[in-house]
């Protein structure tokens, strides 16, 4: 990749299980509204936050594997492994140091949603996480003009996105139910392929 000056990097993370047409449509609205030279899908290894609460998280390879079907053929986004590589759980203050020692020379966009924006001081090094990125807070379904708590700088992305989640996928995949409209194809096949959120788990 290219590493000179003034590059502009958005990095969009998540757990991706399964990854489906809203985040397409935000990592799609922040490439052309941020004029954004790549998006980073990273794929979170162990998302502390839902485990420790105990939700069940598919593997993240199939995660990892999804994702990369999802932006196939869509110059800019990429699917990212690092937080996998790194192992562990994971915290978007390490990505950023990571990103940041990756790309030296280029401006970084940490790419959240409405949902999560009011709980960035709850995450770990949040300090951290202000300084080594522009914060990009985008507006979903449900969560119209949420704001990071007081003391947080950040930039509003407007973007019409599906109304879909990640918890209604799994729940239609378990029940049988045709999920595509909800992701895209290539995902869709993916998951039936390997029989996720099925019962029937293939390797």
């Amino acid at each position: 990749m290219n590493q000179s000056s003034n590059r502009r990097i958005g990095i969009l993370g998540g757990t991706f299980d399964p990854p489906h047409l809203g985040h397409l449509a935000a990592a799609l609205a922040a490439q052309e509204q941020l004029v954004l030279d790549q998006v980073l899908l990273v794929v979170a290894n162990d998302p502390w936050q839902k485990t420790e609460a105990g939700q069940e998280i598919t593997a993240a390879h199939h995660r990892l594997a999804m994702v990369e079907q999802a932006v196939a053929n869509r110059d800019g986004l990429h699917a990212d492994p690092s937080e996998i590589n790194r192992g562990g759980p994971t915290y978007t203050a390490a990505t950023l140091t990571e990103m940041a020692n990756r790309f030296p020379e280029a401006e970084l966009f940490l790419l959240i949603g409405g949902d999560v924006a009011p709980e960035l001081n709850t995450w770990i090094e949040a300090k951290a996480v202000r300084q080594r990125a522009t914060i990009v807070v985008m507006d979903r379904p449900g969560y119209p003009q949420a704001v990071p708590p007081e003391g947080w700088d950040f930039q509003r992305l407007i973007a019409a996105t599906p109304d879909i989640a990640g918890t209604e996928v799994r729940l239609r995949g378990r029940a049988g139910n045709d999920i595509t409209a909800m992701v895209p194809i290539a995902v869709a096949d993916y998951i039936k392929k390997h029989g996720l959120y099925s019962g029937e788990l293939h390797s």
